[in-house]
């Protein structure tokens, strides 16, 4: 699990940005200059005449990134997270590089996926292992 937290700050280029869309959280990387680098739109996998896989890797506007939600959050990591983490300037590179990706699979490709691999190089996605921590849970009931 994450051992930092999720805060009301100022954004910083290279920083994890997420928003709330529905009862989920859309995650990116902040980039600079009001841009974020994210995987699909926040509400694309809602929309029925989308196909997932073709969701891509974009580039948008702090707008587009958070359309409905009135907070963006940022990740303030710990100190050993911080020790793992690549530079700011290397997380936008690598958020750069997968511009135009596409496959996006909301259990094992999704926003957040994209953000920690960009950050860490590790594909994870909390709110994915939380679901499955509960489904196990109930399961066992």
């Amino acid at each position: 699990m994450k051992s930092g937290k999720w805060e009301l700050i100022d954004l910083y280029p290279g920083c994890h940005i997420r928003c709330q869309v529905n009862n989920f959280y859309h995650h990116g990387i902040y980039i600079g200059d009001g841009k974020v680098i994210q995987f699909g739109l926040p509400f694309d996998v809602y929309k029925s005449d989308i196909n997932p896989e073709e969701i891509s890797v974009v580039e948008s506007s702090l707008s587009e990134f958070s359309p409905k939600s009135k907070f963006i959050e940022v990740y303030s990591y710990s100190k050993a997270e911080a020790r793992k983490k690549f530079s700011d300037t290397e997380i936008i590179e690598r958020a750069k590089s997968l511009l135009g990706t596409k496959g996006y699979d909301v259990l094992n490709n999704n926003c957040e996926h994209f953000a920690n691999f960009c950050i860490f190089g590790e594909k994870k996605s909390y709110q994915i292992d939380k679901i499955y921590e509960n489904v196990s849970k109930m399961m066992k009931k």
